[in-house]
């Protein structure tokens, strides 16, 4: 399955307003970035490379350049229900729920596209 570089894109002035406060993150292929039923506190961005969401052994999807992913667990504060799998050398940066938080609040059309992308996938 290839990337889709659009699912769960930012807009580039909200990844201009995050950057500054957003902590880095890398992988490599093979290494799990999300753990299913862990607690959900982070939002993870990706920059280079490519992630699957995986439920057990099903792939769920495939997030790349531009995408986030994490989503479903910081907008419904719960544990995750997937894990995420670095599928080629990955890195990017990520958001602690304060973040995310602020987002919301701050940034014209933030939440509306969270909700889109949690509706979208759904898992």
């Amino acid at each position: 399955m290839a990337p889709d570089q659009s699912e769960g894109a930012l807009p580039d002035e909200q990844l201009e307003k995050i950057a500054g406060t957003a902590n880095e993150w890398s992988a490599a292929k093979g290494d799990t970035l999300i753990q299913r039923e862990d607690s959900s506190f982070q939002l993870f961005a990706i920059e280079e490379g490519s992630v699957e969401v995986c439920k057990q052994e099903e792939t769920l999807a495939t997030v790349g350049k531009g995408g986030v992913v994490g989503e479903v667990g910081v907008a419904k504060r719960g544990v995750r229900k997937a894990s995420v799998e670095i599928a080629e050398d990955a890195s990017g940066f990520f958001l602690i729920n304060s973040q995310v938080e602020m987002l919301r609040r701050e940034a014209d059309g933030f939440e509306e596209r969270l909700q889109a992308l949690v509706k979208k996938r759904g898992f």
